[in-house]
């Protein structure tokens, strides 16, 4: 009975020992990678818009105007009913 546990604590330890030779391995291996180069500055890339993305800029800027003239003809109105009321 007792060898049987001597046999048996003596094959965890073993697989325990494995278990972290392996794992120190791996992290020494995780840890020794290469530098990292410095970063350099790089030339922004120029955007162009596609027809697409065109299109949509130009629907953006005209619903912008009319939002705006709206808004100034509302205002010019609050004013004159402003006035009346003087």
């Amino acid at each position: 009975m007792r060898k049987q546990q001597y046999e048996t604590s003596a094959r965890i330890a073993m697989v325990a020992l494995i278990g972290i030779v392996l794992s120190l391995t791996v992290m020494i291996a995780i840890g020794k990678h290469e530098p990292v180069q410095e970063a350099r500055a790089q030339e922004p890339i120029r955007w162009t818009p596609t027809p697409l993305e065109q299109r949509k800029m130009d629907s953006l800027y005209r619903i912008d105007a009319a939002t705006k003239s709206d808004i100034d003809s509302i205002r010019d109105m609050i004013d004159a009913i402003l006035i009346k009321l003087d």
